[in-house]
């Protein structure tokens, strides 16, 4: 049976336990979902960036949903965290220093020149215990 994730459960599982997440949201008109190493804390996820279809989208509070999970297909079991909010770059210099000094680290980006940060509007989880 399904499992419904209490907030302060699904905040935890997103700050603790993943650490590459897909964020959703409309580029063109059209929905996209990209993956992206991120760090959470509080109620905030950040991410960081180069130029290109997220920097575009994302930048001036955008709606977005951002989503993790776990499995473990030979049992049967796992779990999914979805938050919803708004995303916009950050541009507050003291805060870029500290993210810039963190321990985020971009695979894809190896010298990121924008950081996204998503506020947490809405977050909700389930998990398949094992049987």
């Amino acid at each position: 049976m399904i499992e419904e994730l209490a907030r302060e459960e699904c905040l935890r599982l997103l700050q603790q336990e993943s650490y590459v997440g897909r964020v959703a949201f409309i580029a063109g008109g059209r929905p996209m979902v990209l993956p992206v190493n991120y760090v959470a804390r509080g109620d905030g996820i950040v991410f960081c960036t180069g130029e290109g279809t997220k920097l575009s989208a994302l930048r001036d509070g955008a709606p977005v949903a951002f989503e993790i999970d776990a499995s473990r297909p030979l049992y049967g079991t796992g779990w999914s965290v979805v938050a919803r909010g708004t995303a916009r770059e950050v541009t507050d210099e003291a805060e870029l220093d500290l993210l810039r000094r963190g321990p985020l680290v971009s695979w894809a980006s190896p010298s990121p020149e924008h950081w996204i940060r998503i506020e947490i509007e809405e977050i909700s989880g389930r998990r398949l215990p094992e049987a």
